[in-house]
């Protein structure tokens, strides 16, 4: 197909002329790398600069929310509890957000700007919950939900990018490859952040200062290292976009994923389930630390970089391992890890064996996730992605504001943080019951969806 007014042809998600890709390098098969060296690593800072926001969040943010803001039931309810409920409303908010703004990407061709906006919106968030003091609590609680609502839009826009940027086992290399950069890239960043907060008497700050001078880290290494993705042309947007509104768009995919055999439609559905629970277990293994085992922030922060460093080579070995074995059974060795890790949370009854039990969440964490992104990416039908990820992320959200309620609300009830795991079990098993079948799909005969949206299949490629 030729793109209006350019003199292009597509070839899956790049832009061929006289043999050489406009993304940046030599012409690839749609089953390879579609870009340039160059490319590929600003996409890969993306996901090191935006995991100082996920790290630092699980670790001094948690710590600042619980332990200082929200301490002592100022609220009514345990810090934990207020946490979980954050959260929750930071999720429910992108999930209202997602598909218009995925969407408008779509029909703009607008996904790396989108990405752009996301970016500041999340990072403005960061120094924002730096600015307020600790006793504007909905201010506090209002920086949060910003700064996640900005991480969460970045992931969509992040993860619509990799079709253009590789396809076929290329894609899973190079999403396992962000993955594991930003593990390295969060542990880097909270090293700088608790060094700081370490040196707070030498800088004659107080915890509550230190603490808040750390989020300047958190938003300032987020912003920096997504600046080479802000200037680098991420694939070429330079192709027909849809038609219609946004809520048009929207609808006339979703249209499409039910009369279109709902393969992709099954994928989103449990992707977006498995993704949900293991995000809520994510942000809530922190709390039980705290909550739990009354771990001051040095020894949760030694926690989590523990977990950095195995999900990094985990990440790795999974992404290795989708491509020699098959997605699906490394999805199936995933979940059963996370089922595990919510099943033994259970019985943890000290420091050490919650020590182990982060090593377990470390190996599987990177390659469920990694996995997932991969197989939506080689589904996502061209003209399309922006749509995928955000109902994707939709998806995410929902499932997983429904697994933080539930989640606080059996730990209101119970008085036991570990309670909520047994939602997240019944959420995992779901999610991987949906996918089991679908997992390996690698999008061939997804073709037809893109004719339906009348564009040709190699046409209309990425926006």
């Amino acid at each position: 197909m030729h793109t209006r007014g350019c003199g292009c042809r597509q070839r899956g998600a790049g832009v061929v002329t006289n043999g050489t890709d406009r993304t940046g390098g030599a012409e690839h098969g749609a089953d390879g790398l579609r870009c340039g060296w160059w490319p590929a690593t600003a996409w890969v800072l993306l996901d090191w600069g935006a995991s100082a926001f996920s790290t630092i969040l699980i670790t001094l943010v948690v710590t600042y929310a619980e332990r200082i803001v929200f301490a002592d039931r100022v609220w009514g309810v345990p810090g934990g509890v207020v946490w979980a409920w954050i959260s929750a409303l930071a999720a429910i908010v992108s999930a209202g957000l997602a598909p218009w703004l995925s969407a408008r990407a779509d029909r703009t061709m607008s996904h790396q700007r989108s990405m752009v906006e996301s970016v500041v919106l999340g990072s403005a968030g960061c120094l924002l919950l730096a600015a307020v003091p600790a006793d504007a609590r909905l201010l506090v609680a209002a920086a949060i939900v910003m700064a996640s609502i900005g991480f969460d839009m970045a992931q969509i826009f992040t993860g619509s990018l990799l079709p253009r940027l590789a396809g076929g086992a290329a894609a899973d290399r190079l999403s396992a490859v962000g993955f594991a950069a930003g593990y390295a890239g969060g542990a880097v960043a909270l090293l700088l952040a608790t060094a700081l907060v370490g040196a707070r008497e030498q800088l004659g700050l107080s915890g509550a200062q230190a603490l808040r001078w750390s989020f300047v880290v958190m938003g300032g290494w987020w912003f920096f290292f997504s600046l080479p993705g802000f200037v680098t042309r991420l694939g070429d947007a330079r192709c027909e976009p849809p038609t219609g509104t946004s809520v048009g768009e929207l609808l006339a995919f979703a249209r499409s994923l039910v009369a279109g055999g709902g393969l992709l439609g099954r994928v989103l559905a449990g992707a977006a389930l498995v993704t949900g629970a293991v995000q809520t277990a994510i942000t809530q293994f922190s709390s039980l630390a705290i909550e739990e085992f009354h771990m001051e922030a040095p020894a949760v922060v030694r926690l989590v970089l523990l977990v950095q460093f195995v999900a990094l080579p985990g990440a790795l070995l999974m992404g290795w391992a989708s491509t020699r074995w098959s997605r699906r059974g490394v999805l199936t060795l995933c979940v059963a890890g996370w089922v595990a890790v919510c099943v033994l949370g259970w019985f943890v009854q000290s420091p050490a064996q919650l020590t182990w039990l982060a090593v377990l969440l470390a190996l599987v964490l990177g390659g469920v996730q990694s996995v997932v992104r991969a197989t939506v990416a080689v589904l996502a039908p061209p003209g399309r992605f922006g749509a995928t990820f955000g109902l994707f992320q939709v998806g995410t959200k929902l499932s997983g504001s429904l697994a933080s309620l539930l989640f606080g609300a059996m730990y209101a009830v119970s008085g036991q943080p570990r309670a909520g795991g047994a939602t997240l079990v019944l959420q995992l098993l779901l999610g991987w019951w949906v996918l089991r079948g679908v997992a390996g799909h690698d999008g061939a005969g997804h073709t037809a969806a893109g004719e339906r949206h009348g564009r040709p299949a190699d046409g209309g490629g990425p926006t």
